[in-house]
């Protein structure tokens, strides 16, 4: 118990230390101000420069990609309804007490296809546990190598309240089927979603989940989140639960923060809590941001023991 409490010590420590850093290095000469300003400078401009190349190419690749898609149906498509494509790509490394080697890499991409009447878009990812996380969760519960998947999307009714989609791929090397209903509602400060849905996947069999939130405005920047997510899938042998409440706030343009607690109750029955604070910033361009995400785990399986860790991402964004 001792090693875990100085685990935490030291996290908090390591938390600590840039900021006194930062309020000491507020009072400096003009000289080495001067000199701090031009590593800086030269900092974001390379930084700049290999991230813009990188997004670059993967807009015209994408692009490309998605027009393609999109011509099978028309070939020639008007300048209206020319087919897009968006997505991120996120770079981060999270380590914990008992994982100090914890990568956290992402990509996602969106194909939107207009000449199929928009009501069918393509969506590539390696995220496999996005549909099981909550809505400001960024800490993924289970520790799994992510593999590529692979859906198509087909928005049977768009309305402003209601939304039925239908959804084939692959996940987990596993083909699925899905078919989800959302149903949203406003009621003074508070919005409200519900999400049930179906699947079926050839190796796992049936399963359903369930996904309701509710979000109320405290203050115009400021924003409350509660929210619950519950999925069965006929080869596990117990429902995989998770609720959580987050408090986002937005400071300006470019800086805002989460602060979350939830909990959640894998397939196996165990038991795990989350605390963290999550902070994004602007980092030099309005499409690329930078995360640090201190936080808490508190497993079942080692008593509930504290797991102190620290998530750090970078994140960019691209598309048309």
């Amino acid at each position: 118990m001792l090693l875990y409490r100085s685990n935490l010590i030291g996290f908090w420590v390591l938390i600590a230390v840039p900021f006194l850093l930062s309020a000491k290095s507020q009072v400096v000469s003009p000289t080495k101000q001067a000199h701090n300003e031009v590593i800086t400078n030269d900092l974001k401009n390379d930084v700049t420069y290999g991230a813009s190349l990188i997004r670059t190419r993967l807009n015209a690749q994408m692009q490309n990609s998605a027009q393609w898609l999109d011509n099978l149906v028309e070939q020639n498509s008007s300048q209206e309804n020319i087919a897009s494509a968006k997505g991120y790509l996120s770079v981060g490394f999270a380590p914990r007490a008992r994982d100090l080697l914890n990568f956290d890499n992402q990509f996602k991409v969106s194909l939107d296809l207009p000449n199929w009447e928009d009501k069918i878009s393509l969506i590539i990812d390696n995220d496999e546990d996005e549909e099981d996380r909550l809505p400001f969760q960024s800490i993924s519960t289970d520790q799994t190598d992510n593999q590529l998947n692979a859906a198509l999307n087909w928005y049977m009714v768009q309305r402003q309240r209601l939304n039925v989609e239908h959804r084939i791929g692959v996940s987990r090397s596993n083909l699925f089927a899905q078919s989800r209903l959302r149903f949203r509602h406003t009621v003074g400060k508070w919005r409200l979603s519900f999400t049930p849905s179906i699947e079926y996947y050839v190796e796992d069999g049936i399963g359903a989940r369930f996904y309701t939130r509710a979000d109320v405005t405290l203050t115009p920047n400021q924003m409350l989140n509660f929210s619950f997510n519950s999925r069965y899938i006929e080869s596990e042998p117990s429902n995989r639960i998770s609720i959580g409440v987050f408090l986002s706030q937005t400071y300006n343009s470019e800086h805002a923060a989460v602060i979350g607690l939830w909990a959640n109750e894998n397939f196996d029955g165990e038991r795990r809590y989350y605390s963290s604070y999550r902070w994004r910033t602007q980092f030099f361009e309005n499409w690329l941001f930078f995360e640090v995400e201190p936080f808490v785990v508190f497993r079942e399986r080692y008593e509930f023991a504290d797991e102190p860790g620290l998530a750090i991402r970078l994140i960019g964004y691209y598309g048309i």
